[in-house]
């Protein structure tokens, strides 16, 4: 059995302040609507480390967009600097990683997926090459939440496709699972999510995610003190996950839980860890077809045979530097790979099959698939080179 090599990934759950502009946010995120009254369509996808990417269309070119449901439409400073869009406002954003940066907003005047026109969007101007992670996955901008409101989304994964449909017909979705959603001012999607006998509310979702379910501490701890999880494991380093880039001490606790439902759909062996943003990622939505129905707020789950996740990850996350190279972020305490000696800060030389000290990058790394059994050459925090071989054993629940 092989795993694709996760990169957590959490683009979406961003928060934004505006600063000395007449247009605020909260009403620029308003602008925009779609050419025409009705419309429906069905585009390819691309799942990539976990994520979604679609192709659009601006002005005659073809760009590659991340869909995110947790985050605001988005252009890259190059597809700026490309056409010039106008700027019609200036603010911060603050990423997953709660760090802060300064940005300008622009209206797109025009965006195609498919045959669907969006009109007149507004989009955040983001460095996506500020991120090692999104830098190798090179995309050209986000498909974000003030966007998708303007449309009903069906995303199937497994079909690898997205449907974009100005109405819903409700007898297409009497078997599936309905679950009501709550919204903000920024179009982000809510629901509530079940942990045993506690209900989780206001929980993001968020296909901006590779992750499963995301909690913050304190909901963590309740759980916990409530015996509604079991064996915990801490994982302790650094991340990088957000847009800005820049990394953030963290200590992550995270176990698997039998007991997670959503609406009437019951599943298994879910993946909970904390974090500063409780959300729902795409490693769980992934396993199901999902229509999200701005026009009544519901999510239309559809029931497959896939209810569990597997628990065998890799026990440790990479990063790179312009200054270490591709070193070890964080590693989970007593895994194999700590037991080996795996830490935070060692220099990798190869990993299985690519040699970084002879042609191969990050973004090498990024696209590999890692097996059960995994080759690591490292330069540890004594200065000494190792030869590893790692297992990736399950978690114990």
């Amino acid at each position: 059995m092989r795993n694709k090599f996760i990169i957590l990934l959490l683009t979406g759950c961003l928060i934004f302040i505006t600063w000395g502009c007449s247009l605020k946010w909260t009403q620029a995120i308003r602008y925009g609507e779609v050419s025409r009254d009705e419309f429906r369509e069905t585009v390819n996808i691309e799942i990539q480390n976990g994520l979604v990417f679609l192709p659009v269309t601006i002005r005659g070119k073809q760009y590659r967009f991340l869909f995110d449901t947790g985050a605001p439409f988005s252009i890259s400073k190059q597809l700026q600097h490309e056409h010039a869009f106008e700027i019609i406002s200036k603010g911060n954003i603050i990423d997953s990683d709660h760090n802060k940066k300064k940005v300008d907003w622009a209206q797109v005047d025009s965006i195609h997926v498919g045959n669907v026109s969006f009109m007149n969007q507004t989009a955040f101007v983001g460095d996506f090459n500020a991120n090692p992670l999104l830098k190798c996955l090179e995309i050209d901008g986000i498909i974000g939440s003030n966007l998708i409101r303007h449309a009903n989304w069906t995303i199937d994964q497994e079909q690898k496709t997205v449907s974009l449909n100005s109405t819903i017909n409700k007898d297409a979705f009497q078997d599936c699972i309905i679950i009501p959603f709550k919204t903000d001012y920024q179009y982000n999607i809510f629901i509530d999510v079940h942990i045993g006998p506690a209900t989780v509310k206001n929980v993001l979702m968020d296909y901006g995610s590779n992750g499963s379910i995301s909690l913050n501490n304190e909901i963590f701890t309740t759980l916990k003190g409530r015996n509604i999880i079991g064996a915990v494991l801490l994982e302790k380093g650094v991340q990088q996950a957000g847009i800005i880039g820049k990394p953030v001490n963290f200590d992550r606790k995270i176990t698997y839980n039998d007991s997670v439902g959503i609406g009437r759909l019951g599943l298994n062996n879910i993946m909970l860890r904390t974090g500063k943003t409780v959300s729902l990622g795409n490693k769980l939505l992934s396993r199901f077809p999902v229509t999200i129905d701005w026009d009544k707020q519901n999510l239309y789950f559809r029931q497959n045979d896939t209810s569990e996740e597997s628990n065998r990850f890799p026990r440790f996350s990479l990063g790179y530097s312009t200054e270490k190279g591709i070193y070890v972020q964080s590693v989970i305490k007593n895994s194999n790979a700590w037991v080996k000696g795996v830490r935070p800060n060692c220099i990798i030389e190869r990993i299985d099959s690519l040699d970084f000290e002879n042609g191969n990058d990050f973004c090498d790394y990024a696209k590999h698939e890692l097996g059960d059994n995994i080759f690591v050459q490292l330069i540890d925090t004594t200065g000494q080179r190792q030869e590893l071989n790692i297992r990736q054993t399950p978690i114990i629940k």
